[in-house]
């Protein structure tokens, strides 16, 4: 019943939806109130709508209802309250929700604060993707024509031929799929809202250049759409921000960045949307770049759509590990792209005669050159990154199976149109401020640039950087930190609500930096042997057993149970054992690596996890997945994860020998005979046997419960296994007795099991003169093999750099965003 509620309940807000489209249309057309009223009421009503809707949902997956496909493939009992809340917008369907709502209640805020003649044409366009982005979520069915998938689909909707359902059509999972283990993490419950809250803000910039075009208003717009249009870049930006750091301390390639598809999905909105920044603010300051400042508030949200497209469509479904699943909506993503960048290149080039151009052009050293030059260069850098993410549809046109671009092709165009970009920050910002000629500005810059080259030197000199690119690249950064912060003194002296633009700059600059020390000089933490071998092959001398020279360092480093091993000269790194933890995630370890620093300084542990990842493993293949730990400093971390460990290695053997078993078992033959051992202890005696300790404690009565009849003796041993690796005790009590039947004595020692390790305990014997038992083993490994595990550390240096220079850019943003927010609010209470 609520499940069809929430069908109508979409269906009704699509309606709505389409409705105050029409009156939002006939309200622009004519200038009309009473029209834009209704629409307004429409608006409002296909909120609520949804608002009921989305209540419903998470209701179901609070409430465990399994028979729905959305509760069934995101949910499972196990997950905690937080988990099941950011389980709604897990799956594409609740996304989208996601996204609708936010943009939805962003849609109030235009309502109050949009000035005529912009409010109705601003309202219809925000109204048109909505219903776009509604018609993924109906489900409607007409006539074979499928249109969106419904959140609210039952799984015999989903799966009407599936097998179990023909024979039981009201049959209802015991437990749901459960949420993907990667996305159980604080990181990915924040990150997502964040973005749909960029996605949402970075349509309203395309709202209002469309609406500048529709009424030919070319200038005024500029005014509401640029604290929007900065407000959606620091949106995006946190997000982009949020989902690096997620996969720094989560995923196990060692990076904050990996140019994957859904990555960039975030990052190229952002570089157009700040490109149309650096317009919108030109446009406002010197009233020129009106037409671009339209073309990127187009593209950026273009930008968006079409990156959408691609990670929900499914197209790029091989090439990305982030993409989502396909429901089928690629012919509706389609249209929703064509339309939108059709409607809104269309009528861009419609009025491109009628947009203003500059009576002449600008000097080369002008603030307006300067801004839009840099804008262009935020452009190309956006076109590459959409290129390399789209060339995997692209190379279709050539070859069959088409592979994405290697991460180099990402880093070999951008760094040096970055690098530039760094330059003209400082060289924007000195001519935004001030006029200056060749010469004047030369003078300028020469503390800047001697600052720059001395901090440039001395990091060369300390970073051992032999790399002339590094140098060059290095020199760039540091320019754009130096120089923009020269001139963020001097404004800052002035008129402090004017810092904004080079602070940013400074952020972007000390991004730079960040990423080169942290990325091209990252250092693996090894032992010296390894070292060692490590040098040789950068000398060439290693070879294979073809004679081919070995390029690839070794990495990893074993570590024996509390087999203390000096890294790197500085650190005595000790495995102390590990521990399963199911709270979080079934069959999780969670390793103890101690870090001693050999010159005195304070002991830490390190606590990297691996677990099987539940959604793609099995009884019969286990696939694990591994949980980084990062110790953070101000000048470095330490980046630790398990590469393989004793005890995963003793599960893939189990299941690869219960395999053989059962194909043994089909063949009719017989299996290796488990081995058994005889031990004899005295009362609180201790015997390490292989990975295991076992005590003996002492005798414990038994009562009359499980004896033989005619019991003449009846004993039990209280012992302990011990399995020092995990820090387990795990007692049992193995009965010895002894009993008469037809006159004869009988002993009776049924065996006590430990499943956990597929051990059995007997307590076989009693030896009153020795005051000794006799415990015989069964399933005891014949050779003892250490517990060990298998780590990767690497040492990276000022990644608190890139942390820090992304937050400086929050800072810029944000102190831009509340001036123009405060000129735009005077306006408005103005008029």
């Amino acid at each position: 019943m609520l499940g069809i509620l929430g069908k109508v309940l979409i269906s009704a807000s699509f309606s709505a939806s389409l409705v105050a489209m029409v009156f939002y249309f006939i309200s622009a057309n004519r200038d009309e109130e009473k029209t834009l009223k209704i629409g307004n009421w429409l608006f409002a009503a296909k909120a609520v709508f949804l608002v009921a809707a989305s209540g419903i949902l998470m209701y179901l997956i609070f409430q465990h209802q399994f028979q729905y496909y959305y509760v069934f493939n995101y949910t499972s009992l196990d997950l905690t309250p937080r988990y099941l809340f950011s389980a709604f917008y897990g799956g594409q369907e609740g996304s989208f929700m996601l996204w609708i709502l936010i943009s939805a209640l962003l849609g109030f805020g235009l309502m109050k604060w949009t000035r005529s003649p912009y409010k109705a044409p601003v309202l219809f366009f925000l109204t048109l993707t909505q219903v776009f982005l509604l018609s993924m979520l109906l489900g409607w069915d007409i006539f074979g024509l499928k249109l969106g998938a419904s959140p609210f689909r039952t799984i015999a909707e989903e799966m009407p031929n599936a097998p179990f359902l023909q024979t039981n059509p009201d049959f209802v999972p015991a437990d749901g799929s459960g949420l993907n283990d990667l996305l159980k993490s604080p990181w990915m419950m924040i990150h997502p809202p964040i973005l749909f809250v960029g996605f949402a803000m970075m349509t309203i910039p395309y709202c209002f250049a469309m609406a500048a075009l529709w009424k030919q208003k070319y200038n005024e717009w500029i005014g509401p759409a640029l604290p929007w249009t900065l407000s959606a870049n620091v949106a995006l930006l946190t997000a982009i921000f949020l989902g690096g750091y997620w996969a720094y301390v989560t995923l196990s390639f060692g990076g904050y960045w990996a140019w994957d598809p859904v990555e960039n999905a975030s990052l190229v909105p952002w570089l157009i949307g700040t490109a149309g920044i650096h317009t919108m603010i030109i446009q406002r300051k010197s009233a020129i770049a009106q037409k671009s400042s339209i073309l990127f508030a187009i593209l950026a949200y273009v930008a968006v759509v079409y990156e959408t497209f691609l990670t929900r469509s499914g197209i790029l479904g091989s090439s990305s590990v982030h993409s989502f699943v396909d429901l089928g909506l690629y012919n509706q993503l389609l249209a929703f792209m064509l339309v939108v960048t059709l409607v809104g290149l269309g009528l861009f080039f419609w009025r491109y005669r009628e947009l203003p151009s500059p009576d002449k052009e600008a000097k080369i050293l002008s603030r307006e050159f300067m801004t839009v030059t840099g804008a262009m260069l935020l452009l190309i850098l956006g076109s590459v990154i959409i290129l390399g993410t789209s060339s995997p549809i692209l190379g279709k046109l050539f070859v069959e199976n088409p592979t994405p671009p290697e991460i180099s092709f990402y880093n070999n165009w951008s760094m040096p149109i970055v690098m530039i970009m760094a330059v003209f920050t400082v060289l924007g910002q000195y001519l935004f401020w001030k006029k200056y000629d060749a010469e004047s500005l030369a003078s300028a810059l020469i503390n800047p640039l001697l600052v720059t080259s001395a901090v440039t030197i001395f990091s060369i000199i300390m970073g051992d950087v032999r790399n002339l690119y590094y140098m060059v690249y290095l020199f760039c950064g540091y320019f754009a930190i130096v120089g923009n912060a020269w001139v963020m003194v001097r404004l800052a002296l002035q008129k402090p609500k004017l810092i904004g633009g080079s602070l940013t700059h400074i952020g972007f600059g000390m991004l730079l930096v960040g990423i080169l020390a942290s990325s091209a000089y990252n250092e693996a933490l090894v032992d010296q042997k390894t070292a060692n071998y490590n040098a040789a092959v950068e000398r060439g001398e290693v070879t294979d057993e073809q004679g081919f020279k070995v390029t690839q360092k070794e990495e990893m480093l074993v570590l024996n149970l509390d087999e203390p091993v000096l890294v790197d000269n500085r650190y005595t790194v000790t495995y102390e054992g590990y521990e399963l933890d199911n709270r979080v995630r079934r069959g999780q370890q969670n390793y103890k690596i101690k870090f001693e620093p050999v010159d005195g300084g304070k002991p830490f542990y390190m606590i990297p996890e691996v677990y099987p990842m539940l959604t793609s493993s099995s009884q019969e293949n286990i696939q694990w997945s591994v949980d980084p730990d990062v110790r953070t400093g101000l000048l470095s971390d330490i980046y630790l994860y398990v590469g393989g460990s004793s005890y995963v290695q003793e599960q893939n053997d189990r299941i690869a020998e219960n395999s053989m078993m059962q194909n043994v078992a089909a063949r009719d033959t017989v299996d290796e005979e488990p081995k058994v051992q005889t031990l004899t202890f005295n009362p609180g005696q201790t015997i390490d046997v292989g990975k295991f300790k076992i005590r003996f404690v002492n005798y414990a009565k038994t009562d009359s419960t499980g004896l033989p009849p005619n019991t003449t003796i009846g004993v039990r041993a209280e012992v302990e296994l011990i399995h020092p690796a995990s820090n387990r005790i795990i007692t049992v009590d193995p009965l010895f007795a002894v009993y008469s039947q037809n006159g004869q004595s009988y002993i009776y020692s049924p065996p006590a099991m430990v499943s956990e390790f597929d051990l059995e305990f007997q307590f076989t014997q009693i030896n009153p003169q020795e005051n000794s038992i006799e415990l015989t083993v069964t399933g005891l490994e014949e050779e003892y093999e250490p517990e060990w595990v298998l780590i990767v550390a690497d040492e990276k240096p000022f990644i608190s750099v890139v942390w820090a220079g992304t937050f400086i850019l929050m800072a810029g943003f944000s102190i831009s965003i509340l001036r123009h927010w405060n000129r735009e609010r005077k306006k408005n209470n103005e008029s």
